[in-house]
């Protein structure tokens, strides 16, 4: 699991950032092989915070973007939006199979 970060807007990188979003991405971790790919881009702009996540998971692409005034609840909604994505198309995946 290769998790690559990114700060754009920032004069110094937070690791409270980094530890938050690699404990909530856990979450998502359990249902992903080894060798999978995760960029994590936080944006600071001057009136919001933006977390995008992109998961690259066997040539399969899954992104979630959210912009709030706190990064912590943007990344808590990344999460969910890929927890989902992924449970989607590993269901699809499993009905193409069974048909």
């Amino acid at each position: 699991m290769n998790v690559n970060f990114a700060f754009r807007g920032f004069e110094e990188h937070s690791n409270t950032l980094k530890q938050y979003a690699e404990k909530r991405l856990t979450k998502v971790t359990k249902l992903l092989d080894m060798n999978t790919m995760i960029d994590v881009v936080f944006t600071k702009d001057t009136h919001e915070k933006k977390t995008e996540i992109k998961v690259n998971h066997k040539g399969v692409d899954f992104l979630a973007s959210d912009v709030h005034g706190d990064f912590d609840a943007s990344i808590d909604l990344c999460i969910d939006k890929l927890h989902r994505q992924i449970v989607r198309d590993k269901d699809r995946k499993v009905g193409q199979r069974r048909s």
